[in-house]
C-alpha cells in the first residue's frame, strides 16, 4: 500500500491531454487511459506484479462505485525501448493548463524515492501514535490485572497454605516482609504521606512507583517512534518534522488518557470493584493521569503554535482562528490548565464544594471542546469522547440505583439526628430494614440531607455501628453530663412518635464531627439545649468501600484520633463475633472531649467491652472533666498526653510473638504517617506478620 501511494503521489501533478482538465481528480484518474498506463508502469517497475494487480483491482472497484463503469482499456504492453523513451517526471516538472502530457509518463527514481521515504516516515510516526495511545490504556489494564491476580492468589493461598509459612501478602514470609517494608507500606520519601507537602500530597511508595513508571512511559512514548529524514515532502526541514510529529503524538496520548481519568475519578469504579483497592488509591491515579494528560495537551498546543508561525507568521496564525476545531482545541487546553490549577490540595481542602462544582463543570466543557477539536477527523477519535461520557452516565445511574435499593419505593429516608455541644459530635441514625443488602464493617455512604439549604450536596461518612435499638443513657458514670442521645427528654409529639416507632427497626449510626461547610450547617440544624433528636430527610447512596479481613488476624490494633474512631467501631461487633482465636483487640484513641468518650462507651463500644476482647487506651487531651480511675472498667486505661504511636506498635509487635498482627490507623494526617512509619520499623526489626491498613480521614 505504501508503494501504491508513492506512485499515486508522484504522478498526482501530471495532467493528460486525453481527458477534460476541468474534471475532478477522481474522474481524470478513472477515465484517462494515459493516467492508467502511467500508474500501471510505475507499479510494475517499483512494486511488483502482485501489488500492481491488487492496486488496479482496487482502483477499478473505486471507479465503478463512483461512476458506474469499469476502467477503460489502456496500454500495458510497453517494450523496453518504449519505456526508455518515456518522460521521467521529477519534482520540478510542471503540468499547468496548456502543458498537458500527450503520452504516458513514469516518475523518476529520485522523485518516487522521495515520496516513498516521506510516506514511510509519516506512516511510521502514525503507527506509533496509535500504538502508544493504546499502550497507555494497556498499562492501566495491566495494573488492574495485577491487582485482580493478587486478590485471587491471596484468596487461594489463604485457603490452601498455612499461615505459618505464608503471610497476608500471599508470598513467603521474608520476601513478603521485604516487599511490605520497602515497597507496599512506606511513604514515598520515608515519612510524609497523609500530610501535605506544600500544596500537594505524595502517595504511598507503591503508588508513586506505579505513577512514576506511567510518567516515564509517557515521556518515552512522546520522544520515541519518529523517522526524521532530510527530504520530507510534507514537512520540509527536520525541525518542522519534529514539531509536527511530537505535537500529534502528545495530542493523541493526552486524549487517550481521558477514559482512564474519568474511570478512576468515579465513585462507581469497575476497577475498584475488581481489585478491592480503596477510593484514595484510584483518586491518586486519577489526579496524576489528569496532570500528565494536561501537560501533554500544553505541549501539543505550544508546538503546533510554533509550527504555524514558522509556516506563515502572524497572518497565517490568525487565519486559524476562523476554524472551529482550532478554537475548540485552544479552549480545551485552557480548561484543562484551569482545572489543574483549581484542583491543588489547598483549594480542595478549604473550598471543597466550590472545587467540586467547578471540577464537574470544567470536565464537561473539556469533553465537549475535545469533541469539537477532533471533529476534523470524521469520527476517528470520537470513541475517546463517548467512553468518558458513558462512564459518567454509568456512575450517575449506579448512584441512583444505590439510593433506590436502599429504600425501595421511597425517594428519601427519615433519619434522626442530634448534636451534643459537650461532645462536639453529630449522631445520625438511619433505618436499614428496607435495604436490599447487608451493611458490612468499614462501609461508608454518601449522605444527602434534603432539609439542607444545599440539598444537592452529598458527603461520605463511615458507618459507626448497626443495631436494633437506639442509643441509651451512659452506664459507666453518674456524673452530670448527659449522653449524646436520650429518650427521656423528648417532649414534642413528632419527636416522641419517631423515638417510639424506630426502635422496632434496625438502623445504622454515623458519628460526624462538625467542621465547615456541610457538617457545620448540619450542626446548626440540630443544635438543641437538650440534645433532642430531630427528624431529617436524607438520600442514602451506598454502600461503598471494602471490608478488610481483620478477623483473620490474631491481634488487631486500632489507632484512632477524634471521630476517626468510627472505623474501629465499625469493625468491633463483627470482630468480637468472628475472631474466636483472637488474643486481643486494642483501641488506642486520642480524643479531646470526655463527653464523646462517655457516649461511645455507653453505645457503640459497650458490647465489645462486655465480651472482654477489647482493650481500650484513652488519650483524653482535655484538662477538664477527666475520668476518675475508679470509674473506669478494667479494660480501659487512661493516659496523659498524646499516644506514642511508635511504642504502641512496637509493643503490639512484640506481644504478637510472630502471630498475625493488623495495625489500622484512622485519624489526623500526622497520626496516620506516624503509624505507617512505626509499622515499617516493626517490619524492619523482624516482625514479618504485620499488615498496615489506613482509612482515609479526609476526602
Amino acid at each position: 500500500e505504501l508503494c501504491v501511494k508513492s506512485c499515486e503521489n508522484s504522478l498526482k501533478s501530471v495532467r493528460y491531454s486525453d481527458v477534460d482538465p476541468a474534471a475532478s481528480a477522481l474522474r481524470r484518474a478513472c477515465q484517462s487511459r494515459l493516467a492508467l498506463s502511467s500508474k500501471y508502469l510505475c507499479l510494475d517497475l517499483n512494486c511488483g506484479a502482485e501489488t500492481r494487480n491488487w492496486a488496479l483491482q482496487h482502483h477499478n472497484a473505486t471507479c465503478y462505485d463512483a461512476f458506474g463503469s469499469p476502467l477503460p482499456a489502456f496500454k500495458t504492453d510497453y517494450t523496453e525501448e518504449e519505456m526508455t523513451g518515456l518522460r521521467k517526471v521529477g519534482k520540478d516538472d510542471s503540468f499547468d493548463a496548456g502543458n498537458e502530457s500527450s503520452e504516458a509518463v513514469i516518475p523518476s527514481l529520485e522523485w518516487f524515492s522521495a515520496w516513498f521515504d516521506t510516506l514511510d516516515a509519516v506512516e511510521y510516526a502514525s503507527r506509533h501514535h496509535y500504538l502508544y495511545g493504546i499502550s497507555v490504556m494497556i498499562f492501566w489494564g495491566a495494573v488492574v490485572f495485577i491487582g485482580v491476580a493478587y486478590k485471587i492468589y491471596l484468596a487461594i493461598s489463604q485457603l490452601l497454605l498455612s499461615r505459618s509459612s505464608f503471610d497476608s501478602v500471599g508470598i513467603w514470609t521474608e520476601t513478603g516482609s521485604w516487599f511490605k517494608r520497602n515497597v507496599a507500606i512506606p511513604a514515598t520519601f520515608g515519612y510524609r504521606c497523609a500530610q501535605n507537602v506544600w500544596w500537594a500530597t505524595i502517595p504511598p511508595r507503591i503508588q508513586t512507583l506505579t505513577i512514576a513508571l506511567f510518567l516515564l512511559m509517557n515521556i518515552v512514548f512522546n520522544i520515541h517512534g519518529y523517522r526524521i529524514i532530510d527530504e520530507n515532502l510534507y514537512f520540509s526541514t527536520p525541525p518542522r518534522q519534529v514539531l509536527r510529529y511530537v505535537s500529534d503524538r502528545t495530542g493523541i496520548i493526552s486524549f487517550a488518557n481521558f477514559p482512564l481519568i474519568w474511570l478512576f475519578g468515579m465513585r462507581n469504579n469497575v476497577a475498584m470493584w475488581l481489585t478491592g483497592w480503596d477510593f484514595g488509591t484510584y483518586n491518586n491515579f486519577h489526579r496524576w493521569c489528569a496532570r500528565i494528560s494536561t501537560l501533554e495537551a500544553v505541549v501539543h498546543s505550544v508546538l503546533y503554535t510554533i509550527l504555524i508561525f514558522m509556516n506563515g507568521g502572524w497572518n497565517y496564525y490568525s487565519s486559524w482562528f476562523t476554524m472551529w476545531f482550532w478554537n475548540a482545541g485552544q479552549m480545551a487546553t485552557i480548561f484543562m490548565c484551569s482545572l489543574l490549577i483549581l484542583s491543588v490540595y489547598w483549594i480542595r481542602r478549604r473550598f471543597y464544594e466550590a472545587f467540586l462544582v467547578i471540577h464537574i463543570g470544567l470536565s464537561i466543557l473539556i469533553l465537549l471542546t475535545m469533541l469539537g477539536h477532533v471533529s476534523v477527523f470524521n469520527g476517528e477519535y470520537d470513541a475517546l469522547f463517548w467512553i468518558p461520557a458513558f462512564i459518567w452516565v454509568f456512575d450517575r445511574l449506579m448512584r441512583l440505583l444505590r439510593i433506590i435499593i436502599y429504600n425501595p419505593g421511597h425517594w428519601s429516608t427519615t433519619a434522626l439526628g442530634s448534636y451534643s455541644d459537650s461532645a462536639n459530635i453529630i449522631r445520625l441514625t438511619i433505618p436499614i430494614d428496607n435495604a436490599l443488602y447487608k451493611i458490612r464493617s468499614g462501609s461508608y455512604f454518601y449522605l444527602t440531607v434534603l432539609n439542607d439549604t444545599r440539598f444537592w450536596e452529598s458527603h461520605p461518612f463511615t458507618v459507626a455501628s448497626t443495631s436494633g435499638e437506639l442509643p441509651q443513657k451512659a452506664e459507666f458514670w453518674d456524673g452530670e453530663e448527659e449522653p449524646l442521645l436520650t429518650s427521656t427528654t423528648i417532649t414534642t409529639e413528632i419527636e416522641l412518635e419517631c423515638i417510639t416507632t424506630l426502635p422496632k427497626k434496625r438502623y445504622m449510626t454515623f458519628l460526624i464531627r462538625p467542621y465547615d461547610g456541610f457538617t457545620k450547617r448540619l450542626r446548626d440544624m440540630l443544635v438543641d439545649e437538650q440534645s433532642i433528636p430531630k427528624p431529617l430527610r436524607v438520600l442514602v447512596d451506598g454502600p461503598y468501600g471494602h471490608t478488610q479481613r481483620l478477623h483473620q488476624y490474631r491481634q488487631v490494633v486500632f489507632i484512632a484520633g477524634g471521630s476517626g474512631v468510627v472505623v474501629a467501631l465499625s469493625y468491633l461487633s463483627s470482630l468480637c463475633d468472628e475472631m474466636k482465636a483472637l488474643t486481643t483487640i486494642e483501641l488506642h484513641w486520642a480524643v479531646r472531649e470526655p463527653a464523646f468518650v462517655r457516649d461511645v462507651l455507653s453505645n457503640e463500644a459497650k458490647r465489645a467491652l462486655d465480651t472482654g476482647k477489647l482493650t481500650l487506651h484513652l488519650y483524653v487531651s482535655s484538662q477538664t472533666n477527666d475520668f476518675a480511675a475508679e470509674d473506669l472498667p478494667s479494660q480501659i486505661e487512661q493516659h496523659v498526653g498524646r499516644p506514642n504511636i511508635h511504642s504502641v506498635v512496637m509493643s503490639a509487635a512484640h506481644s504478637a510473638q510472630g502471630s498475625e498482627l493488623a495495625v489500622v490507623a484512622c485519624g489526623p494526617a500526622r497520626m496516620a504517617d506516624d503509624s505507617r512509619l512505626a509499622v515499617v520499623d516493626a517490619l524492619r526489626n523482624g516482625n514479618h506478620h504485620i499488615d498496615y491498613y489506613e482509612e482515609s480521614f479526609t476526602w
